[in-house]
């Protein structure tokens, strides 16, 4: 088999992902899943078909959500994760084409959760549960798999994982150190058992999960408080020393308020932002604001605008068709 050639996989509309050969997504119901962004259940046997089927650039109907992304010509989850694995990890993203092994995670052993963020739903929140009057938690025992001790990054979502011990619990378990650590947080909580876990390890990356400032996150987060989310960020600045990455979902309710967070966001020298277009639910998608988009030129010039690709060409994409 010859190596993958990274420039023809990342032009829109490709199939190949590096993700089903070196990842396992499992949600807070234990289903396992080729990423966040795939909705359907995978079996072992399908992950094989999977693989053989991204190698052959065939269509991949688990991967729904990226191809209709990309045939907008956005660019995809797809698209962003094969190029950073691929440009980290050359030599054991090209062998494991040929022999698949998991050195990434994305483990969600818990919905519990404080927030009832209005694209959110109960699996993901137990907030949202308790509020829709549905079982509140879901939960897995994290005994249940096995993590490679060779694992290159591990990511943390719920749920909020401030709220899960579980995680705490796995951290404490891992001997590898100099694992990447990634945690999905809405910077609501701090918890010092995960607190205490997360001192452990050299490469801490907390994904801050902002979808604006001010009135705007508390009207999309219902249930979070702005000031707490800006104080609780200082406390893992100063006692983590992390990186930081902010993760927006764009939205028709954020449009008017972009501008300020890119502004907060470079204030905070952030250089790391990924701000995605909302799909589901569809009375947020952006195209139902209900105003003529204005915004000002001054946010072209902004770092985290011009330092990621991806942010540049979706805020275009929404100006695009909102301007006119």
């Amino acid at each position: 088999m010859s190596d993958i050639q990274l420039k023809d996989v990342l032009k829109f509309e490709h199939s190949f992902c590096v993700l089903p050969f070196i990842h396992q997504h499992i949600d807070t119901k234990q289903r396992q899943r080729v990423c966040c962004h795939s909705t359907t259940e995978i079996t072992p046997e399908r992950l094989i078909g999977i693989q053989q089927d991204m190698l052959a650039n065939l269509p991949v109907p688990e991967c729904s959500t990226c191809t209709k992304c990309e045939q907008q010509k956005q660019f995809s989850f797809r698209q962003t994760e094969t190029r950073d694995w691929f440009r980290n990890y050359p030599k054991l993203c090209q062998d494991a084409i040929k022999n698949p092994v998991v050195i990434s995670y994305d483990l969600r052993y818990s919905n519990n959760c404080n927030l009832r963020c209005q694209m959110c739903d109960a699996e993901s929140s137990s907030e949202w549960a308790r509020y829709i009057g549905k079982e509140v938690f879901q939960t897995w025992d994290p005994d249940s798999i096995t993590i490679n001790p060779d694992a290159k990054k591990i990511y943390f979502a719920g749920g909020e994982p401030f709220m899960i011990k579980s995680f705490s619990q796995v951290l404490n378990s891992i001997e590898n150190t100099d694992c990447e650590i990634q945690v999905n947080t809405n910077a609501t909580i701090l918890t010092e058992h995960l607190l205490s876990a997360l001192e452990r390890f050299r490469d801490v990356t907390f994904i801050l999960s902002i979808d604006g400032t001010g009135s705007t996150i508390e009207k999309i987060r219902t249930l979070c408080d702005w000031n707490i989310i800006q104080k609780n960020i200082d406390t893992l600045r100063h006692r983590l020393s992390p990186k930081f990455m902010v993760n927006t979902v764009l939205q028709k309710d954020n449009l008017d308020n972009i501008p300020e967070l890119a502004n907060w966001i470079d204030s905070k020298e952030i250089s790391i932002w990924h701000a995605e277009i909302l799909t589901r639910p569809e009375q947020f998608y952006f195209k139902n604001y209900a105003s003529k988009l204005q915004w000002p030129e001054s946010l072209w010039e902004n770092a985290c605008v011009q330092k990621n690709m991806q942010v540049y060409k979706n805020l275009k994409f929404i100006e695009s068709n909102l301007a006119a």
